[in-house]
């Protein structure tokens, strides 16, 4: 029998990790920088909280989640995405009562039940922030400038910042009846979905990648056009402050974002370089009633999520890696004979004790095989133990780019290896 992963899932491991690895320290780094602090919320919730965070008749919910009951009979869901599990915290733990506003950032394994295809799994990983708290368009501005600059330091160049407001919860029900009204001579035309969105949540047809909807969406009202004062003035300021932080952007005005939850800013970050149906990065937008839909007090946020699988295919597409470095003094120490095994145990210790990267051989080859082994496996010297170096406690390393010998007694002066590195 064979055994493999399941559908959508993947084993991850090799220069996969380095690619990954690179994506998570360089945000956070910049979270750092932001002054936000981490979260790790639970792989599973109860099923409710994404029912009210994401919205019961969005696609998420309603064929994407993974939902089973407990033993007990309680429904519980792998989570999709995260901002429902960190609102839940702030509530469930009260974070607004000692800080506002609450800058939090997670690093975490989502799960949906799609259709596994390039840059996108049933499980798959984001990274991402939440920012509770603030009304004020500055903290927009700056959220939009960090999802920005998680690219920017990743060396993204053909990259394009999508925003739009949505409204809020007075201005976007009188949209909702004029947009319905346009679409309603046209409802025949429309795909089966759209069809059955037209009814539950009209606002997600213009997510559809269907031609013949596009067509019919594309002669719509827009909801930019609709918001309220209110709304307007934040758009526009927030707009201005990109503007100050030399942030380009493109004002979409049929974008929206797959959450019920959101109001106000929303925003996306796509590719050019990519597929149009697979091009979006990262994006998010402001939720500023989620926390009190949750039964928390009346606390506006935002926030961005960022797919790192995705972001891994564009930059092997790309040919982004300057910054996949492994770490470039690593020691293979090479054993001649069996019995040198406990010196070579010793000057293992010594080199890790030390900080330096090292492996030893675990089994005798001729020499010739261990360096060839060495060079492969991305070890930049070989520490070559024999008779001569047992007796006179001395190491010979060769540098494998250009094959130099040093040989120096390491108990004698145990700095020498950093010159030798150097």
């Amino acid at each position: 029998m064979a055994i493999n992963s399941p559908r959508g899932t993947s084993d991850i491991f090799g220069d996969e990790i380095f690619y990954r690895d690179c994506i998570v320290d360089s945000a956070k780094k910049l979270f750092e920088l932001f002054n936000y602090t981490r979260i790790i919320t639970p792989a599973f919730e109860h099923t409710e909280i994404f029912n009210r965070g994401i919205g019961k008749s969005t696609d998420i919910v309603k064929k994407e989640m993974y939902t089973f009951p407990d033993r007990k009979g309680r429904s519980l869901t792998l989570r999709p995405e995260g901002t429902a599990p960190v609102v839940r915290a702030i509530i469930e733990h009260k974070l607004y009562s000692s800080k506002i506003p609450i800058k939090l950032f997670y690093i975490e394994n989502m799960f949906r039940y799609e259709r596994p295809q390039k840059g996108r799994m049933r499980e798959f990983w984001q990274l991402g922030v939440e920012a509770a708290g603030v009304d004020n368009p500055l903290i927009d501005a700056e959220v939009i400038w960090l999802l920005a600059l998680i690219f920017e330091e990743l060396g993204f160049k053909n990259l394009k910042l999508l925003i739009n407001s949505v409204g809020c919860e007075n201005c976007r029900p009188q949209y909702i009846g004029v947009f319905k009204d346009y679409l309603k001579p046209y409802l025949e035309s429309l795909c089966p979905d759209c069809r059955e969105r037209y009814n539950t949540n009209p606002l997600r047809i213009f997510d559809c990648k269907i031609p013949s909807c596009i067509k019919i969406i594309n002669n719509s009202p827009k909801i930019y056009s609709h918001i309220c004062g209110r709304c307007s003035s934040h758009f526009k300021k927030v707009i201005e402050l990109l503007k100050i932080l030399n942030i380009p952007f493109v004002i979409k005005e049929e974008l929206v974002r797959g959450f019920d939850y959101y109001t106000r800013t929303i925003f996306e970050i796509i590719s050019e370089d990519l597929d149009s149906v697979q091009n979006a990065l990262g994006g998010g937008g402001r939720y500023d009633k989620l926390i009190e839909q949750f039964g928390g007090p009346s606390i506006p946020s935002i926030g961005f999520a960022v797919g790192i699988d995705r972001t891994i295919v564009l930059m092997k597409q790309l040919g982004i890696s300057w910054q996949i470095k492994k770490e470039p003094h690593n020691v293979f120490i090479i054993l001649l004979e069996e019995r040198f095994e406990n010196y070579g145990l010793e000057f293992l210790n010594y080199l890790r004790r030390s900080s330096i990267k090292c492996d030893i051989s675990f089994e005798i080859k001729k020499i010739s095989t261990q360096i060839k082994w060495a060079e492969k496996n991305g070890f930049s010297h070989a520490a070559i133990i024999g008779e001569d170096e047992l007796k006179s406690d001395n190491i010979t390393v060769k540098n494998l780019a250009d094959f130099k010998q040093s040989q120096f007694n390491w108990k004698k002066e145990p700095q020498k290896i950093y010159e030798i590195l150097k």
